[in-house]
């Protein structure tokens, strides 16, 4: 068995609740009579894409276990090179590959410089198809990205969803190994399809966004800081894929028993 923890929309901010919010999940992660394989945070790493929110994230996500982050609408390119990757600051988009144990795990840079919508450029795509070509035949191949390619039923998130998914679409449906697409963006934890696949929206660590039937009132304030974080583990077995929802609650990971 391989087991992802995926996290996202940390959206760290220089004030001390989302800090204390990310410490606690990766405080429970490192816990876990059975730690996770690998950690991924599937974008919106900081609220305004400045030099020092990064540098909060970077110690608030520290661990030995590997930590893969992408970007959402939320971040800055240049930025989040600079001090999460020690690179250059320049704003090519920022996919990566992660392969061990018979997944494969391809993380795709959705966001536009500027706006908060999402896009596959033509870097990204070619950077997918060729992350496929190396990958091994029995490999089991997860596709991470922050925008999720169709509506969610978020009057939120929908105006601001990946805008081009159908070449993605095409390219997931015919690769039988992928097992599903993971993304953030939504603030809400939730299962759909797309393109024959599971599509998995991982919940967010900082606040919660109901979806249309929660928010379509008028006046509704959509967000909602009152939640516990939540995070989304992936097991991967030779049967296949099995995801679970998992809220984590400050005060710690396990209650006292009832008196």
């Amino acid at each position: 068995m391989v087991l992802l923890a995926q996290l996202s929309d940390t959206h760290f901010n220089m004030g001390a609740r989302n800090v204390e919010r990310v410490e606690r999940v990766m405080a429970f992660l490192a816990e876990l009579p059975q730690r996770p394989d690998l950690i991924v945070v599937t974008g919106d790493i900081a609220d305004e894409g400045e030099v020092e929110e990064y540098r909060q994230a970077r110690l608030a996500l520290a661990s030995d276990l590997p930590v893969l982050v992408l970007p959402g609408n939320h971040d800055d390119r240049g930025n989040m090179r600079q001090v999460l990757f020690g690179q250059d600051p320049n704003y090519e988009p920022i996919n990566n590959v992660h392969r061990g144990d018979g997944l494969t795990v391809v993380l795709l840079d959705s966001s536009i410089p500027g706006k908060p919508e999402g896009h596959l450029d033509e870097v990204t795509y070619a950077f997918l198809e060729d992350a496929l070509a190396q990958t091994a035949a029995d490999d089991t191949v997860l596709v991470a990205m922050h925008h999720p390619p169709v509506a969610v039923q978020s009057t939120v998130v929908d105006p601001i969803r990946l805008t081009n998914p159908e070449r993605l679409a095409e390219i997931v449906a015919r690769d039988s190994r992928i097992a599903a697409v993971l993304t953030g963006h939504v603030h809400a934890g939730l299962m759909t399809q797309f393109a024959g696949k599971p599509l998995i929206v991982a919940p967010s660590v900082s606040s919660t966004i109901g979806c249309e039937w929660e928010t379509a009132a008028p006046g509704h304030v959509p967000i909602d800081f009152a939640p516990d974080p939540s995070l989304v583990f992936h097991s991967v077995t030779d049967a296949g894929l099995l995801s679970m929802f998992r809220p984590i609650a400050m005060g710690g990971w396990l209650s006292e028993p009832a008196e």
